[in-house]
């Protein structure tokens, strides 16, 4: 079983327990992901919130700023389902498609890009304000700038 996203936090001395009780009465009251409202409430930094949720979820993680990517990969995923799922194609090697995405939970997004491609989809995952971001801007090959 996963730890929960709150547990890793605060063992890790990244939040306190009234932290997490605030991010989660927010929740509670407007919606949204704990990681985002943790973001919102300026409790953690958007990058370290990535690099615990690639803990929790096993997964790397990765800095889109730090890529440009090939503009033949950008177009395996069309705009406006990468829009909807906030999701950034990086890199395809053989049958392997890799995507990054803000929300790694997302079972249909992941199924919907293997049935739209017919790729197999490998997730790491990135901050969700780089995402749109650095679709618009990566119009190059994939490499660390």
């Amino acid at each position: 079983m996963a730890v929960k996203l709150g547990q890793i936090l605060i063992a890790s001395g990244v939040i306190t327990e009234e932290q997490l009780k605030e991010a989660l009465s927010l929740q509670k009251k407007k919606g949204g992901r704990l990681g985002t409202n943790l973001v919102k409430l300026g409790h953690v930094t958007e990058d370290k919130l990535v690099t615990f949720l690639s803990k929790q979820y096993g997964m790397s993680a990765i800095n889109l700023a730090d890529y440009k990517i090939d503009p033949a990969v950008l177009k395996l995923i069309p705009a406006e389902m990468a829009k909807k799922y906030m999701i950034m194609p990086v890199a395809r090697v053989g049958a392997t498609l890799t995507v990054a995405m803000a929300d790694p939970s997302n079972v249909f997004a992941v199924d919907d890009i293997k049935f739209m491609t017919g790729y197999n989809v490998e997730i790491v995952i990135r901050a969700r304000a780089l995402s749109l971001q650095s679709r618009s801007n990566n119009k190059h090959k994939l490499l660390p700038q």
